[in-house]
C-alpha cells in the first residue's frame, strides 16, 4: 500500500469507453448519444466498497451502472492505475483449478479518495438537474414529452396549480401557438355550410398526459406518452368550427404513468388496480366556442377504474402545418369520484384532487378522407 494521495481532478484524466448509440433525426443529421464518461475510476472504487472483486466481476458492475460498455482491458488498466496510486490492493486467491485469480480490495486511502468523488458525483448530479430544469421550463411539447418519459418530476420539482392559465401544458401551447393579435376572431361565431368534418388520428408519439398531485411531502407528477384515439372535427381557414360534428375517442394506458420514484409509481398501480383496469377512456362529444380564439368548451364521459363519470371543460385548440390538430386542456379531478382511495407510502400520503393534463396532437387520417371522397 502506497502512501499517495489522489484528488477527483486526477482521477478523472482516465475515461471510460462511452456507448455508441446513433440517433439519426433526418438523413443529414448524426449525432452521438452517451453516458457519462468521466467517472469509470470512482465506479470500480464504489464497487470495491462493497466487496473484494475479481476485475471480470468489476466489469459486469460497471455495466449494471450503465456507464456504457465497458470491456475487461480497460478495467484492468484502470485497476493497474489504483493499485499504482495506493488506492486499491491485490492480492492471490487460492486457485481451485488451475491459475490463481488476483483478487482486488480498496485501502484506506481509496476510501478517502472515493469519500471525495462522491462530492463531485452531487456537483455534478446538481449541474444535470438544472439541465433538466431549464429545459422544462422552455416549454415546449417537447420538453413536456421529454418529461413524461423519464419521469422528471423528481428532480424539476413543479409547484401544485389548479389554475388553467398557468398549467405547463397550457403555457406550452402558448409559446407554440400564440393567440392572433387584436383578440378573438369574428368567424368562430359565424355558421360555415361548406366545412366538412373529417378525422384526426391521434400521434401517440406526440401526445402526453400529465397528472399533477399535492402530496405531504410536496407536489408530485405523473406522466405518460402514448395517448391514442382519433378526433373528429371540421376544420375551415385554420379553424375547428364547433358548429358542426366534434367528437374524440381518446386511450390512456395508465401502465405508462412514472413519476420517476418507484415506489410512488408502484403504490399508484396498486391503488387503481391496473391489471383490472389498464386504461382510461375519454369520450368527448360535443364542442362550442368559448369566448375566445381558439378556445372550445367540451362535454363527454371518462372511464376509469371501471367508473365513468361526466366531463366537461374547456380546451385550446389550434391547426398547425399540414392540417395538424393541437389540443391542449386540463381538469382538475377528485380521485374519490372513482371509488379509488388516496394512495399512501409510508409517511407520504397523496391528496385527492389532482390535476389532470392533456396535450394531443392528431394528422389528418388519409384513409378516412378518401372513403368521405
Amino acid at each position: 500500500m502506497h502512501g499517495r494521495h489522489v484528488w477527483p481532478g486526477r482521477l478523472g484524466g482516465v475515461m471510460e469507453r462511452a456507448a455508441e448509440s446513433t440517433w439519426t433525426g433526418t438523413p443529414h443529421s448524426r449525432f452521438e448519444l452517451a453516458p457519462p464518461r468521466r467517472f469509470l475510476l470512482p465506479a470500480v472504487l464504489l464497487l470495491l466498497t462493497e466487496e473484494p472483486a475479481y476485475g471480470y466481476h468489476l466489469a459486469k458492475g460497471l455495466e449494471e451502472l450503465r456507464f456504457g460498455r465497458v470491456d475487461r482491458p480497460s478495467v484492468y488498466r484502470a485497476l493497474a492505475q489504483l493499485e499504482r496510486d495506493g488506492l486499491v490492493e491485490a492480492w492471490s486467491d487460492p486457485p481451485k483449478a488451475g491459475q490463481a485469480r488476483r483478487v482486488y480490495g480498496l485501502t484506506e486511502d481509496g476510501r478517502r479518495a472515493l469519500r471525495a468523488w462522491m462530492g463531485v458525483v452531487k456537483q455534478e448530479r446538481d449541474c444535470l438537474d438544472l439541465v433538466l430544469r431549464r429545459y422544462v421550463a422552455t416549454g415546449t411539447i417537447d420538453a413536456a414529452l421529454a418529461e413524461a418519459e423519464g419521469g422528471w418530476a423528481a428532480v424539476t420539482g413543479h409547484a401544485w396549480s389548479p389554475v388553467s392559465s398557468t398549467s405547463r401544458i397550457e403555457r406550452r401551447r402558448a409559446h407554440l401557438h400564440p393567440a392572433p393579435v387584436g383578440g378573438e376572431r369574428d368567424d368562430l361565431a359565424r355558421p360555415c355550410e361548406s366545412a366538412t368534418p373529417a378525422v384526426y388520428t391521434v400521434d401517440p408519439d406526440r401526445s402526453v398526459v400529465l397528472i399533477e398531485a399535492r402530496s405531504s411531502v410536496g407536489p408530485i407528477t405523473f406522466g405518460a406518452v402514448g395517448v391514442t384515439g382519433q378526433v373528429e372535427a371540421a376544420v375551415q381557414d385554420g379553424t375547428v368550427r364547433a358548429e358542426s360534428v366534434c367528437s374524440a375517442q381518446l386511450e390512456i394506458e395508465v401502465g405508462q404513468l412514472r413519476s420517476g420514484n418507484a415506489l410512488y409509481d408502484a403504490e399508484l398501480l396498486r391503488r387503481i388496480d391496473a391489471r383490472r383496469h389498464p386504461t382510461v377512456n375519454l369520450e368527448l362529444r360535443t364542442c362550442r366556442t368559448a369566448g375566445g380564439a381558439g378556445r372550445y368548451h367540451i362535454d363527454g364521459e371518462i372511464t376509469f377504474h371501471g367508473s365513468t363519470r361526466l366531463l366537461d371543460g374547456t380546451v385550446g385548440v389550434s391547426v398547425g402545418p399540414g392540417g395538424k390538430l393541437v389540443v391542449s386542456g386540463e381538469q382538475v379531478v377528485d380521485i374519490r369520484d372513482f371509488d379509488i382511495d388516496s394512495p399512501t407510502v409510508l409517511m407520504l400520503r397523496i391528496y385527492p384532487d389532482v390535476v389532470v393534463q392533456l396535450h394531443v396532437e392528431a394528422t389528418p387520417d388519409p384513409v378516412a378522407r378518401e372513403t368521405d371522397r
